[in-house]
């Protein structure tokens, strides 16, 4: 059975465009190629230095194995 994780950062007031530009172009790509599944990421819906991602292991046991090769 799949294993979700939800992340939320509280982001720097004036910041959030510069993290966002980092999780696209640097951070979401290294995970992926990890082999981590990225569902989804977004900005806050009300309050705009909110970031939330979304991701995808296989089991529990491979989010630790993944993150402990970080």
């Amino acid at each position: 059975m799949a294993f979700y994780e939800l992340r939320q950062y509280k982001v720097l007031p004036g910041k959030i465009d510069e993290w966002v530009k980092i999780m696209e172009q640097e951070i979401i790509p290294f995970q992926v190629s990890k082999g981590m599944v990225i569902c989804g990421s977004f900005r806050g819906e009300t309050d705009n230095s909110v970031y939330v991602w979304l991701r995808r292991f296989e089991r529990s046991r491979a989010r630790g194995a993944i993150q402990g090769g970080l």
